[in-house]
């Protein structure tokens, strides 16, 4: 019985928790025709002003093996209208630029060239919204401020 009853509140919380997470989005604008929406959320943390997340976009394509490569694109934060949140839309005309190293290996490789990244603010009681153009890949990172500080000269 008790098995169950913590079966039925597990199943619940995660229903809820789902429901929420498609509440929390309902006023963004549907994407484009041509776009793909993707959204991060994080964990709520004590004091979140120490932390930022680094957003990367990226596509995966084949490149030589010894070359830096970065795909062309811009990342501009719009205003939600009435709402006071922000989105991000990522435009891209798909170009890639990247160091011109002679390699000797002459091997491709397939990886994910990112845009230049963006930091943002941590809050975990908003989710991240963003556009991109579809097959596009949006990925993180959480960065964190050290707890020691320095004295400066």
């Amino acid at each position: 019985m008790k098995k169950l009853l913590l079966l039925n509140i597990l199943t619940f919380s995660s229903i809820t928790s789902f429901a929420q997470m498609k509440e929390d989005i309902k006023m963004f604008p549907k994407p484009d025709k041509d776009q793909v929406q993707k959204v991060i959320r994080v964990e709520p943390r004590d004091n979140e002003n120490d932390f930022m997340i680094e957003i990367m976009i990226g596509k995966k394509t084949m490149t030589d093996s010894c070359n830096n490569h970065f795909l062309m694109g811009k990342l501009e934060e719009n205003n939600l209208e009435g709402w006071g949140y922000s989105y991000y839309n990522f435009t891209t005309d798909g170009n890639i630029a990247g160091t011109l190293m002679g390699c000797s290996d002459n091997k491709s490789v397939e990886k994910i060239v990112y845009s230049p990244s963006e930091k943002v603010r941590y809050n975990s009681r908003l989710p991240i919204v963003i556009y991109t153009p579809k097959g596009y890949e949006v990925n993180y990172r959480i960065w964190s401020a050290s707890d020691k500080t320095y004295n400066a000269e």
